[in-house]
């Protein structure tokens, strides 16, 4: 079966995809989104909300719903006429503790809020999938936060995967047709249109400190992804909110390569501190910056990597292929991209990266691992396997 959910992420032929989840379907692994599916859910509730299209006008209709998802009870708003950045919002959240921030605050706050909340898959997911367990591996945030980009989603589908961990996905309808995505991709794919909310949050002119990028250099040599952290915690909102701004086509050159700079070293702290997904996202937020140069082959390669190594082979390969492009010479992309082709069973290629890999001495605990598997898939098919010596051996 994992085949044949593999098929049916990378086939966009809709006979494919029947023909796929009609297999699944009879091993009980698909399950519709029909009577709690979210279209619409938060136009549903604005008709139970007296003055809703005045406290959306001021607030921002998507930034209520958030507030709304995360259990914040707006209590009051206040409008200055003359100051629009003076407008605030008076609220509680979850500690009952009432607050008072300006509407630009609030919005930032609660997209960041939605940022980093974490949300954990259930341990006893079993087959046949149901409505009600898809909902609780998807989370109920996300299942909320779909409707609001214009996302519908239609099927989950779960596939167990003795050897990688099981699969989930989830196929849904967005305005470029439907699609089926693995839910790690979704869930990506969510969170970066929240990122895009961030912008207009900000009431103050554009402020970075390029100058943090010597602190966190530092920091970094001195193995302390901590302070790294810490330097530049609050470049990824001020970027999010930046790239949609006219000020970010004024940006020069070498203040995109710092912001490249500064987001590789961020986005490598934390994955020193297993927070995977901050640091996808903070490797994509640099890919909005800048796309050529060698930054731009930093970013691509970074990406690529941490792709392969959470088992997203099929991803991984176009970003680590296109650092390639960027730095031919790169040596340190060969083995994960050689384990990407060979992952995804496309054989000769990952022959040629691998033994590559290992004439030019490239240190990779998985390599021979790799190339063990290598050549048990050569002997298998009657191939001679071509003995390569590493680099510098006599």
């Amino acid at each position: 079966m994992p085949l044949v959910a593999q098929l049916l992420i990378d086939d966009a032929n809709s006979s494919t995809q029947v023909v796929c989840l009609d297999l699944l379907e009879r091993a009980g692994a698909v399950t519709y989104f029909r009577d709690s599916r979210s279209d619409g859910w938060f136009e549903k509730l604005g008709g139970k909300i007296g003055n809703f299209k005045l406290i959306c006008e001021i607030l921002g209709g998507r930034f209520l719903a958030y507030a709304i998802i995360l259990g914040i009870q707006i209590r009051g708003l206040a409008r200055d006429p003359r100051v629009p950045a003076n407008n605030t919002v008076e609220f509680t959240g979850e500690d009952n503790l009432l607050q008072v921030l300006t509407i630009g605050e609030f919005r930032s706050r609660v997209v960041q809020a939605l940022l980093l909340k974490e949300h954990e898959i259930p341990s006893n997911v079993e087959i046949p999938i149901d409505e009600e367990t898809a909902t609780s591996v998807i989370g109920a945030d996300m299942v909320l936060l779909t409707s609001l980009f214009g996302l519908s989603m239609r099927q989950f589908i779960w596939v167990e995967d003795k050897e990688n961990g099981p699969w989930a996905i989830v196929g849904f309808i967005s305005e470029a047709g439907f699609n089926f995505m693995e839910l790690g991709s979704f869930e990506s794919m969510v969170k970066q249109k929240l990122h895009r909310d961030l912008v207009g949050t900000f009431e103050q002119p554009f402020q970075l400190d390029l100058s943090a990028i010597e602190q966190a250099r530092i920091a970094e040599k001195e193995g302390s992804p901590d302070r790294v952290i810490h330097t530049l915690e609050t470049w990824p909102g001020l970027l999010a909110a930046l790239q949609r701004t006219p000020v970010a086509k004024q940006l020069n050159e070498e203040q995109l390569d710092l912001i490249a700079e500064g987001l590789v070293l961020l986005g490598d702290a934390f994955r020193i501190k297993n927070r995977f997904t901050w640091s996808e996202e903070l490797y994509r937020l640099g890919l909005q910056f800048i796309r050529e140069g060698s930054n731009a082959a930093r970013l691509y390669s970074r990406l690529g990597i941490l792709l392969s190594e959470v088992e997203r082979h099929g991803e991984a390969i176009g970003f680590l292929r296109r650092a390639a492009a960027l730095e031919p010479d790169n040596s340190e992309l060969l083995a994960p991209l050689g384990r990407s082709f060979l992952r995804r069973g496309k054989t000769v290629p990952a022959a040629l990266l691998l033994l590559k890999a290992r004439e030019q001495g490239v240190e990779s605990d998985q390599l021979e691992e790799d190339l063990g598997e290598l050549r048990t898939r050569f002997e298998e098919a009657g191939v001679c396997w071509p003995t390569i010596s590493r680099k510098g051996d006599q």
